[in-house]
């Protein structure tokens, strides 16, 4: 980024940190550490969730800056909720809903697979939001707990690049000047 011009300190002073403070430029926004990206997932996924919802990416937004959450995860997840992976988003938060309402199991998905066209009607409404508030909290969680456990910061040497512990810190040669 600090090819593109745009570090920290090119960025302070700037029309974004007039607006948004100090909050913009840290660190844990930008930076896949264990804490943020775990927390970019807990208030990312449940927002990727909920089925047509304009504007999924500005509200995670808001989301991961109200919870120091990695920036790049939290928009990266509104990608999985695309028309392509609705054949199999929006039967899933109807199933569930469906369920929780009451419904037999077995009606409900011979209904979805059958009728796909109930999906989008006035009835489904409520399934299918009721469906998502409980997948988006459940995956949410499940997911903010995985990466807590799996995802390990290693420190870095200051001065070698990211990820290669086993570098040596970067030192520049001095050259002495030599008397003729």
């Amino acid at each position: 980024m600090h090819r593109q011009r745009l570090s920290r300190s090119r960025l302070r002073g700037g029309r974004l940190h007039r607006w948004f403070g100090d909050g913009v430029v840290s660190k844990a926004l930008w930076q896949p550490t264990r804490g943020s990206l775990a927390r970019a997932w807990l208030v990312g996924f449940p927002i990727t969730v909920v089925p047509f919802l304009p504007a999924q990416s500005v509200f995670a937004t808001i989301a991961a800056l109200m919870v120091r959450g990695n920036l790049l995860l939290c928009i990266a997840l509104q990608f999985l909720s695309t028309p392509l992976t609705a054949p199999v988003h929006l039967p899933a938060c109807y199933f569930v809903g469906e369920v929780v309402r009451g419904e037999s199991p077995g009606q409900v998905w011979n209904r979805a697979w059958h009728e796909p066209k109930i999906l989008v009607s006035a009835h489904a409404v409520t399934s299918l939001y009721l469906g998502a508030a409980i997948i988006g909290i459940v995956g949410g969680v499940i997911g903010y707990a995985v990466i807590l456990r799996t995802w390990s910061d290693k420190p870095r040497r200051k001065g070698g690049p990211p990820g290669d512990e086993s570098m040596p810190p970067f030192r520049p040669i001095r050259h002495r000047k030599r008397s003729v």
